[in-house]
């Protein structure tokens, strides 16, 4: 079976909500789905020519003046039907999540403990950082964006993503702790 091309079910999501050039599609997924999907411009701008040629999506050109043009994606109805199909099938299996840190710990005891410590501290202050940005990102919904219909559902996919990254600080701290308790001896 075929590896379904999840980037071209990414694009038609976000071209629901307004036509966008590839460069908005981008910077809405940095600001909105990044803390659990992230798309490249090389997976973005070959993906919109496939949806333009399955006639998913139509593009039109804008006139700026004294800069480039731009050509901007819309929706067909045949891509909003392919992207609500979708929407519906069941989830066929949770993708491996792929982490550096727990490779490198898998192999951690060819490394003094002192390294592992280091890592896992400097794993744990990245977490920080993203918890600190999904809390900003919470806020603004809260104050600016409660009354939209999408609301609820931008809000569950919040909270998961905080949540996992309050686990693994949770995580980080119980792993320093060990760590440092097998250093001791």
């Amino acid at each position: 079976m075929s590896r379904e091309n999840k980037t071209m079910y990414t694009l038609l999501g976000l071209l629901m909500y307004a036509p966008l050039t590839g460069y908005e599609i981008k910077k809405t997924i940095e600001s909105s789905i990044k803390h659990f999907w992230q798309e490249s411009y090389g997976q973005i701008y070959p993906t919109l020519k496939k949806l333009v040629e399955l006639g998913f999506a139509d593009f039109h050109i804008e006139k700026v003046d004294g800069k480039p043009d731009r050509k901007v994606y819309t929706i067909t109805g045949v891509g909003k039907s392919q992207f609500i199909n979708w929407l519906e099938k069941p989830i066929e299996k949770i993708p491996i999540h792929k982490n550096e840190l727990l490779l490198k710990l898998f192999y951690g005891q060819h490394l003094d403990i002192r390294h592992n410590i280091a890592q896992v501290i400097q794993y744990k202050q990245k977490m920080e950082d993203i918890l600190q940005s999904l809390n900003t990102t919470e806020h603004f919904l809260l104050t600016k964006r409660k009354e939209d219909p999408h609301f609820d559902y931008w809000m569950m996919t919040l909270s998961h993503g905080q949540c996992i990254v309050k686990a693994t600080i949770q995580w980080c701290e119980e792993s320093i702790r060990k760590l440092e308790e097998k250093q001791k001896g």
